[in-house]
């Protein structure tokens, strides 16, 4: 981000960047929010919650965002200290004080937007919001963190847990990851595969990840892209260990993966409570959708 773009939105009043944040909506994004629109227009939005309601008609003066709410504005203005390490020929910012690496493709502007998504993403607010007052991770828990992507989870709680599994797919991010996750290397263990129910040469399952112990607790993030059925189906032996375990489930990228996933954990003996609000969802190809984001499970 430029110096200049900095001083700017520091300097202007945010409800005039707002504005001209939706004067110069990319063309992309203004068509999907046109096509939302549109479809819903046809629709009797009365029997709508109230949510959903508030996010349409904020869609009808802001551009387009999958979580469309007058809370979320504050990021878009955003200015987060973007750091460059020389030695490794990437960028870094702070989160929670922790240095946070991100792939050497990633410019000073794609981090700086992809740290607004996460802080957007962990607003008390946010249908996303992985940790809250009454849900939060046990001291010396060991952590299987599935999707890791940035690390922001893990970073948060790296202190508190005992040991970290981290499961990526995606070198460029695992990379990253070794260089975040460095000061901590002795309790984390990095995985790079896709997390399911079975292990092979490009899969892992929460059960050939590790031996439940005695007395143990664990803490389980899921966001892997409509994989998390499957990769609640390969947890069946720390399960039936009988050791206390949270989870943390995204249910947002498929229709009826809520449902699906909410039948897996109730079945396991979790209670479960279903995270408030909605995230658009809209892929091309796809009809628009609001949809219950995460499921927060306990057993």
């Amino acid at each position: 981000m430029s110096t200049i773009k900095r001083i700017w939105q520091k300097v202007a009043p945010n409800k005039l960047l707002v504005f001209l944040n939706f004067l110069l909506e990319p063309k992309s994004y203004k068509e999907r929010r046109h096509a939302v629109l549109g479809y819903f227009k046809k629709l009797d939005t009365t029997t709508f919650s109230p949510e959903i309601r508030e996010g349409l008609k904020y869609l009808k003066s802001h551009k387009y965002t999958p979580f469309p709410y007058k809370w979320t504005l504050k990021y878009d203005t955003m200015s987060p200290k973007v750091y460059r390490d020389e030695k490794h020929q990437c960028f870094y910012v702070l989160f929670e004080g922790k240095k946070m690496y991100f792939p050497k493709r990633f410019n000073e502007t794609q981090v700086s937007w992809t740290v607004r998504g996460i802080y957007k993403e962990q607003d008390p607010q946010s249908p996303h919001l992985y940790l809250t007052p009454d849900f939060q991770l046990e001291p010396n828990s060991t952590v299987i963190d599935a999707g890791v992507a940035e690390g922001n989870f893990s970073l948060s709680v790296v202190e508190k847990a005992k040991r970290i599994y981290l499961i990526e797919c995606e070198k460029e991010w695992m990379d990253a990851l070794k260089l975040t996750f460095a000061p901590w290397k002795e309790k984390v263990t990095f995985v790079e595969k896709f997390m399911s129910d079975v292990e092979s040469d490009t899969t892992t399952s929460i059960d050939s990840l590790m031996k439940p112990e005695p007395g143990e607790k664990y803490f389980i993030k899921m966001d892997i892209e409509g994989f998390e059925q499957k990769a609640l189906s390969g947890m069946k032996n720390l399960v039936a260990s009988g050791n206390s375990i949270k989870m943390d489930v995204c249910t947002y990228h498929q229709p009826n993966a809520l449902q699906e996933i909410e039948k897996i954990a109730t079945d396991y003996g979790f209670k479960c409570k279903v995270s408030t609000s909605f995230m658009l969802y809209f892929l091309p190809g796809e009809e628009p959708s609001f949809r219950r984001v995460l499921l927060r499970a306990e057993k």
